[in-house]
């Protein structure tokens, strides 16, 4: 009898156990993908505010094609994020069904036994007049193991009741816990419906987009050919400043580069930060990738890339992603003013700015404001790069791979 009691005991407490962790399972994966959700939704209002600044302008179709491009993939993150929730869902879903029929099972098969014990105690008077039953003992001995039984009765009776009413709770949570994934998973369904809709929205509005843009070809080629120059411009002043600071450190030790003590503790400190780093802008969307990409609307065209634009909102200030020394800060002619930072042996490079509000040689802090966006045709455009320095050569990085995801 008390293995039995034992076995119940324990297959309430696993039905119980499994049910909170269910629900503590799901629960820390919904707070996961809500925060996901937030960030993906946070880019996308972003996106469509620099969409609203950029066709306020009307003259840079391009720019609203490529933010139209990246409001694009979000939405196609957004609607694949909520899909992965309603998969979370319905494998939740499908646990709590699968934990109500135990439960069900379980309740019966108390209330089958509960039945059969009342039954026994009826047929032995347990249940009619327990006194009566006591005293009807033949002598002291029989009374003591009547009363024994009496109180083993009275014990199992009890268990059963709790037993019984604790698992009708924990069945009744579970049905309503049932019900609320069941209308959750109705509204994630009809918010994929309604981002479904508007991707096709930017789809056509892309396609709109594309076939005006048809008609001027030949101007089009001439911008891409002018911003490929004014980059190669770019990449020459960059390079060669790089080579004067080598040539200066050549100068001073021997003819070899070598960083100093200092230095290699920045360079280390830096190189630890990637995929850590902060934006160089408080709030903005990458609207133009590292190394070679596609023009977005010129078939066989090209872009070369060695950094990274972000698109911002107008009136942006350009925020230093590490701590470091003022290298150079210089014009060039298309790309307004540009800033390289120096940490150690990386560069980083902040192009397309309308002032400065440092010096060569200023100290810098991480996140401490360096200058302001320039903003042209309606578009606030900040070309970011990350240079790695070595003593016979200077390599572009990927910024990406440096900055933290947002």
């Amino acid at each position: 009898m008390n293995g039995a009691r034992v076995f119940r005991h324990g297959v309430t407490s696993v039905l119980f156990a499994s049910w909170l962790m269910a629900g503590t399972a799901w629960g820390q994966n919904k707070a996961s993908l809500q925060r996901e959700r937030d960030a993906i939704e946070a880019k996308i209002a972003t996106t469509e505010k620099l969409l609203n600044q950029t066709a306020s302008s009307k003259q840079d179709a391009v720019a609203q094609l490529r933010l139209i491009n990246e409001r694009m993939n979000l939405r196609e993150q957004l609607i694949r994020h909520h899909e992965s929730e309603i998969r979370s869902l319905q494998r939740s879903m499908s646990n709590t069904d699968s934990e109500i029929r135990s439960l069900e099972g379980h309740i019966a098969a108390l209330k089958d036994e509960y039945g059969r014990m009342i039954q026994a105690a009826f047929k032995q008077s347990l249940s009619q007049n327990p006194w009566m039953y006591l005293f009807a003992a033949e002598d002291f001995t029989q009374a003591v193991i009547r009363f024994q039984l009496l109180q083993s009765y009275s014990t199992l009776r009890k268990e059963h009741v709790e037993q019984i009413e604790s698992s009708q709770v924990v069945l009744a949570e579970n049905r309503q816990s049932m019900e609320s994934k069941r209308a959750e998973r109705e509204d994630v369904l009809a918010v994929v419906r309604q981002e479904r809709n508007r991707l096709i929205g930017d789809q056509k509005k892309r396609k709109e987009l594309v076939a005006s843009l048809k008609g001027e070809e030949s101007k089009l080629r001439a911008e891409v050919q002018r911003a490929q120059e004014e980059k190669k411009r770019l990449n020459a002043a960059i390079r060669e400043i790089i080579e004067a600071e080598l040539a200066a450190e050549r100068a001073s030790s021997a003819g070899e580069f070598a960083l100093t003590p200092e230095g290699k503790i920045v360079s280390a400190a830096f190189e630890s930060n990637r995929s850590s780093l902060p934006w160089p802008v408080m709030r903005g969307i990458m609207t133009g990738k590292f190394g070679r990409q596609p023009h977005p609307s010129l078939p066989g065209i090209t872009i070369d890339n060695n950094g990274i634009d972000i698109s911002t909102e107008t009136g942006s200030s350009v925020l230093a992603v590490f701590g470091g020394t003022v290298s150079s800060v210089f014009d060039i002619p298309g790309a307004g003013q540009t800033i390289i930072l120096s940490h150690g042996a990386f560069r980083t490079v902040y192009s397309n700015l309308d002032s400065a509000s440092i010096r060569k040689g200023d100290q810098i802090e991480a996140r401490e404001k360096i200058g302001m966006i320039r903003t042209q045709n309606g578009q606030s455009i900040l070309h970011f790069e990350v240079w790695r320095v070595e003593s016979k050569s200077q390599t572009p990085q990927d910024p990406a791979r440096w900055l933290v995801r947002n």
